[in-house]
C-alpha cells in the first residue's frame, strides 16, 4: 500500500482519535495506532518516539498481536474484552429427580445434592408438588400414582384439574371430616397403644408395622400412610426416638 496516495488532515486525524479515547481509552488507541503504522511500513524506532513507546513494550505488543489476535490491543488484568468473542456459557449437568418415602416425609431429589423434604401430615402439599413436576415431564404418571397410592388414570385426571383450576382442583370436594371418618377414639386409642408395644417391644416402628400388628390384634384394617398421618397429627412421630429411653428410666425406678 503506498501512503503517498492519501490525503491525510491533521485535524480530521486529532478529532477522530480523540474520539476513539473516549471509547477505548488511551491504552487502547495507542497500541491501535502502532499495529496501523508497523503495518503501514512506519519503523520501529520511529513509533516508539511518536507513540511514546518503549522499544520492549512495542516487540511484545507485535509479538502479542501475531499470537493471540485482537485481545493483545487490550490490558490482560481486565474482566472483561471488547475483542474477544463471548465464551459460550457452560451448561448444567441434566439432573434426574427421584423419590424416597420415609416414615415420617416424602423426599424429592434433583440429582445428587439437592432435595426437598415433605411431611406426610401435609398431603396436599406433596399431591401439588408431585403433580406439578408431572406436569413439568420431571417424574412420570406411574412414580407419581405409586407416591400417593392412586391409580395412574387418577394421577392423570389430577394433573389436568391442577393447571386447569390451580390447587382448589386438588382439594376434596365432600362435606364432613372424611380423613378421620374411620378413625374413631377408640381407633385412636389402640393406635397409641399399639405405637408404644412397638417401640417397646422391637425399639422402631413403621407405618407397615403398626398396620399389621393392628390388623393381628384388634382387626382393624388401616392403611400405613393413614396411620403415619395421624401419628404425626398427634405428635407421636416426634418423640418415637426418645420414647424407649424414657420408659427404661421409669422401669429402673420402680
Amino acid at each position: 500500500m503506498n501512503c503517498d496516495q492519501f490525503d491525510f488532515s491533521s485535524k480530521h486525524a486529532h478529532q477522530r482519535i480523540q474520539q476513539a479515547r473516549t471509547i477505548f481509552g488511551d491504552r487502547v488507541v495507542n497500541r491501535i495506532l502502532a499495529w496501523a503504522l508497523f503495518l503501514l511500513g512506519a519503523s520501529k524506532p520511529m513509533i516508539c518516539s511518536v507513540l511514546d513507546f518503549k522499544p520492549g513494550t512495542l516487540r511484545t505488543l507485535l509479538y502479542r498481536l501475531q499470537n493471540q489476535g485482537l485481545g493483545a490491543l487490550e490490558d490482560r488484568r481486565s474482566k472483561t474484552s471488547s475483542f474477544k468473542p463471548k465464551s459460550s456459557p457452560i451448561l448444567a449437568k441434566p439432573f434426574t429427580v427421584s423419590l424416597q418415602e420415609d416414615d415420617n416425609y416424602h423426599q424429592i431429589r434433583f440429582g445428587d445434592s439437592l432435595h426437598i423434604q415433605i411431611p406426610n401430615a401435609n398431603p396436599l402439599l406433596l399431591k401439588s408438588i408431585l403433580l406439578c413436576l408431572l406436569n413439568n415431564r420431571m417424574l412420570n404418571r406411574q412414580e407419581v400414582a405409586q407416591a400417593l397410592q392412586l391409580s395412574e388414570d387418577r394421577v392423570g385426571k389430577l394433573a389436568k384439574k391442577l393447571i386447569a383450576e390451580d390447587i382448589t382442583g386438588l382439594l376434596d370436594q365432600r362435606r364432613g371430616q372424611q380423613s378421620n371418618y374411620i378413625f374413631t377414639p377408640t381407633i385412636k386409642g389402640e393406635l397409641i397403644q399399639q405405637f408404644v408395644i412397638d417401640l417397646v417391644r422391637d425399639g422402631k416402628m413403621s407405618g407397615e408395622g403398626l398396620s399389621t400388628h393392628l390388623k393381628e390384634r384388634c382387626q382393624y384394617d388401616l392403611s400405613p400412610r393413614s396411620i403415619l398421618y395421624h401419628l404425626a397429627d398427634m405428635g407421636l412421630s416426634e418423640i418415637k426416638s426418645t420414647l424407649p429411653s424414657h420408659l427404661d428410666a421409669v422401669k429402673k425406678t420402680l
